[in-house]
């Protein structure tokens, strides 16, 4: 059984909230409903969850700052939130679970599934710990939660050499020399990168444009990156490439 607390602020959103819970996850046990921060404090403080239901947008203190005040965060997130581009943007680079108000009974399911089966428990107070932090940072320096065989890696973009694709799979080389092998396709990989920072050169590579030292045009078009690997720049690629370098 999850026992869980759902804060927000908004009477009606908590009731339905509650009603589909109760209706479609008969795992989750609700043990109290707050609608505002403070008495969400005092819930979780007393009655120390393993799941909390927050919303975002909160008056005097939003869903972030109520966090911050909590110094044993020892339970799962799912946030809770009407569309908000930054904010999911950081969800989704922490490796948070978040539902787009009106939430969606399956979606809601299947986060709730997400947490029953997270791949380490402790797991959960380092992704809330890496997501506070990044919702402070500009998007280029905001930590990336990469999921591995079994645990979670968090990454500065800074220290990303390049990705490249293999089939359902893709391998980050880190500046360091490590390979991670992690189940996501490149186009998943590149929607979690700064734009302002990554290139695709190839269908199969993305690189990190502040570590090019060289960009040929001759033998097809190839880059050379910091400690001399070279990698193919497709025809395609090229202009777009050229401008993200400040060549055209």
């Amino acid at each position: 059984m999850i026992r869980a607390i759902v804060i927000d602020d908004e009477q009606s959103c908590v009731d339905s909230l509650c009603f589909d819970l109760e209706k479609c996850c008969p795992d989750v046990q609700v043990l109290e409903c707050c609608t505002s921060p403070k008495q969400g404090i005092l819930a979780i403080r007393k009655r120390k969850p393993d799941l909390v239901f927050l919303d975002v947008q909160m008056p005097w203190m939003n869903g972030f700052e109520m966090l911050e005040l909590i110094d044993e965060k020892n339970f799962s997130v799912i946030f809770t939130t009407a569309f908000d581009q930054f904010a999911v943007r950081a969800f989704r680079i922490s490796a948070v679970d978040y539902l787009l108000k009106p939430i969606d009974v399956t979606e809601l399911k299947e986060a709730v599934q997400k947490v029953a089966e997270k791949i380490n428990p402790q797991t959960g107070p380092a992704h809330i710990e890496n997501l506070l932090q990044n919702i402070q940072k500009p998007e280029a320096s905001r930590r990336i939660a990469f999921r591995g065989r079994e645990s979670y890696e968090f990454i500065e973009p800074h220290n990303i050499l390049y990705a490249h694709a293999e089939g359902a799979y893709s391998h980050i080389i880190l500046t360091s020399g490590k390979k991670l092998v992690i189940s996501k396709t490149l186009s998943d990989i590149e929607e979690m990168l700064p734009p302002s920072h990554f290139q695709r050169i190839h269908h199969s590579s993305l690189v990190n444009i502040n570590h090019v030292t060289h960009f040929f045009k001759t033998d097809g078009g190839y880059v050379v990156l910091d400690g001399g690997e070279k990698l193919a720049v497709s025809n395609s690629k090229k202009e777009a490439l050229m401008e993200k370098l400040g060549l055209k």
